[in-house]
């Protein structure tokens, strides 16, 4: 590797940590959205993987939202949106483009599939997922225009989006009190399962399963993550399937994409105010790229999070529960259910008595 290669790739290691040691000089593995690097060895696929990735941050001089004396930018409050965008954006690049996660990017491309995705996140009031789609969302949900969001409020707000997309269409299924209940997904996928498949032998294909992105919002701890699921989140890391997490701190999210061995995460930041660009009307999309990659420790993590998961295909789903089946603990960060329980339980209460709560007493943190 030439010197000037080298000091590109090493300038992306931002690091937060007290020792301020380098990341590039270190010889340990990396994860990042399901790809295993060597430190030592790659510098210059992990750089070109990171700036691949989709960099939504903090834009000003965008149009009003919700109205003439709106906001014209979202400094200070949007950064939660940011990586929802991010999060969102990389699961159509998975679905759309050909290459799939293997998709790299190159300053002004000329892909219209690239320009496509990238032109429903930008921040003009009609883009399918802009700032001011976001917002008025929220809005509508009871949501301030200038409120901060959590996890799980992006969460449900990019569902609801998503269901009244439909060119390209993926459907955002958020698994609720820490249950993934797969009925509920089958049923909203297989878009064209009661038709028997006469031609093909798999029935792994576009036209009978919705491209599906599962968010999980979790609650890791109290106050910080609890130690014995930094294991987990680190194996859902390296599934193929992944999209990683939005998280951070408390209102300061960021876009957890990776890990190195070191115990150390992984993250794009939106915390950077960039002037609105017209995407519609410039060929220049470097500023929503980023060759920086910052590092925070496990421990340092807010325990509210949102994790993430793209299914392109229904064999690409299968495998992924079947994976997270066999290697999930027995204490697991989420559960995983065929059928929503809670059906069952009404079933029973409808045959016996009704339960009622009186209060939150009634229910056991753990």
């Amino acid at each position: 590797m030439n010197s000037a290669a080298f000091n590109l790739a090493a300038s992306m290691f931002e690091s937060s940590a007290v020792d301020g040691n380098s990341l590039a000089a270190t010889d340990t593995d990396l994860y990042i959205l399901g790809i295993k690097y060597r430190t030592s060895n790659d510098l210059c696929a992990i750089n070109d993987d990171v700036i691949s990735r989709f960099w939504f941050t903090y834009r000003s001089g965008f149009a009003p939202i919700g109205g003439p004396s709106g906001p014209t930018k979202d400094t200070g409050w949007g950064c939660m949106m940011r990586c929802g965008q991010m999060m969102l954006a990389e699961a159509y690049l998975r679905f759309f483009i050909p290459a799939g996660r293997y998709f790299r990017w190159r300053q002004n491309s000329t892909d219209s599939t690239y320009s496509e995705i990238l032109n429903m996140f930008t921040d003009r009031r009609h883009s399918t997922y802009s700032i001011h789609q976001i917002v008025l969302m929220g809005n509508s949900e009871g949501k301030s225009i200038g409120q901060w969001f959590g996890p799980n409020t992006i969460a449900q707000v990019l569902r609801r989006i998503a269901s009244n997309e439909f060119d390209k269409q993926v459907y955002v299924h958020v698994a609720m009190d820490n249950t993934l209940i797969l009925d509920e997904i089958r049923k909203l996928c297989q878009i064209n399962s009661q038709r028997p498949n006469l031609t093909k032998k798999s029935n792994d294909s576009q036209t009978t399963w919705k491209p599906l992105v599962i968010i999980i919002p979790l609650r890791l701890g109290l106050n910080d993550v609890n130690t014995e699921y930094i294991e987990q989140l680190k194996f859902c890391f390296r599934l193929p399937q992944t999209l990683g997490f939005i998280g951070g701190k408390p209102n300061h999210a960021h876009y957890f994409i990776g890990y190195v061995e070191t115990d150390d995460l992984l993250y794009l930041d939106p915390h950077v105010t960039q002037a609105h660009v017209d995407t519609n009307a410039m060929s220049n999309d470097s500023s929503y790229h980023c060759d920086k990659l910052n590092r925070m420790k496990f421990t340092g993590l807010d325990p509210s999070l949102a994790l993430a998961f793209a299914c392109k295909t229904e064999s690409e789903f299968v495998d992924l529960i079947a994976k997270l089946r066999q290697n999930l603990p027995s204490r697991p960060m989420f559960e995983i259910c065929e059928s929503n329980p809670f059906d069952a339980l009404a079933e029973q209460t409808d045959e016996h008595e009704v339960l009622t709560f009186d209060s939150d007493d009634d229910f056991e943190l753990v």
